[in-house]
């Protein structure tokens, strides 16, 4: 008797003013939701994370590649490592990272750019309240339009709507400048959230191993001087987005891909444990976890989990050795 054959599953669908954004979520992931056309974009890609997510629909940023410089970037979304270019759209949750000399342009529904400079990694967070980029490492630059946007990084953060506004990020400290528009900068770490320092346009920060907020009235020379070409102009908007495409899969996450990214700030990493843990089952994987994991305590009960009575099974067994020699049951 044949076997029959294995069913075939379709990416998630995302249906936008009469264009499909075909979103590979994950290698052979059986869901698909499709919503109608006619609303907006930012409603219909709203309506879609709600859905794949089952929770409520919270602002989320979904755009699309309008501009890429210097060939294709990589996208972690869920488990699955992608490539990316011209035309991909991305999604809350994805992961991506530039290659040297790249730069790229999400343009939203709503009108909101983001440049992503050179050798940078972002996270664009999954169910914030306001739409956040978490920066580890680079350059990346947003003119906040519809609504408010948020980036962080490791050690400073800037809130703003109706602003432009940059953040660089490397291993020494984190520089944030408030090119145009009104915004509030943000405490590092875990606690990322407004304190109520309101900014001016042109304001620059920085803060690097030192607690205190080094607060200029322009950027520094440096902070110009490196910052990628592109960045010193807007950002380009385009009436007409180009065709949309899919990422291109290349294969499931492994250790080194995520690495970085295990040990952001926990107000960030949330649910990287729910998201990555089905990885374990590779034991590359699980061994290079295990290797790390006085790095990365919330997986220490997912790697070792604790050993667990079974009650039921005990008390059948303790049963078993009455009936069959009574006195082990008296107390000795």
């Amino acid at each position: 008797m044949l076997a029959a054959d294995p069913p075939q599953f379709k990416p998630d669908v995302v249906v936008i003013k009469k264009q499909q954004i075909r979103v590979t979520a994950g290698v052979n992931r059986p869901r698909q939701r499709v919503v109608e056309a006619g609303r907006t974009a930012s409603i219909a890609l709203a309506l879609w994370a709600c859905l794949f997510s089952g929770r409520p629909a919270q602002p989320q940023f979904n755009g699309v590649v309008s501009f890429a410089e210097s060939g294709t970037f990589s996208i972690v979304r869920r488990d699955t490592l992608m490539t990316g270019s011209k035309g991909v759209a991305l999604l809350a949750g994805d992961i991506v990272e530039t290659a040297p000399n790249a730069f790229l342009v999400i343009q939203e529904p709503g009108g909101d750019l983001v440049g992503i400079g050179p050798s940078t990694g972002v996270y664009i967070v999954e169910r914030e309240e306001v739409p956040t980029l978490f920066v580890l490492k680079g350059w990346v630059k947003v003119d906040a339009k519809s609504g408010p946007l948020r980036l962080a990084g490791l050690r400073l953060g800037i809130q703003g709507h109706q602003a432009v506004m940059l953040l660089h990020a490397d291993e020494r400290a984190d520089e944030v400048f408030d090119e145009q528009g009104s915004a509030t900068l943000l405490p590092a770490g875990d606690d990322a959230r407004p304190v109520g320092k309101e900014t001016g346009p042109n304001r620059f920060f920085l803060r690097g191993e030192q607690l205190e907020v080094v607060s200029q009235a322009s950027p520094s020379a440096d902070f110009v001087a490196n910052m990628p070409a592109p960045f010193r102009d807007p950002l380009p908007a385009y009436a007409k987005l180009p065709e949309l495409v899919q990422p291109r899969v290349l294969r499931a996450v492994n250790y080194p891909d995520i690495k970085d990214w295990l040990t952001i700030p926990r107000q960030w990493r949330g649910g990287f444990v729910g998201r990555f843990r089905g990885r374990l089952r590779d034991p590359a994987f699980f061994a290079a976890m295990d290797a790390q994991q006085s790095l990365l305590p919330e997986w220490k009960h997912v790697l070792h989990p604790p050993p667990e009575l079974d009650s039921s099974r005990l008390s059948e067994e303790s049963q078993a050795t009455g009936k069959s020699d009574p006195q082990k049951l008296l107390p000795q």
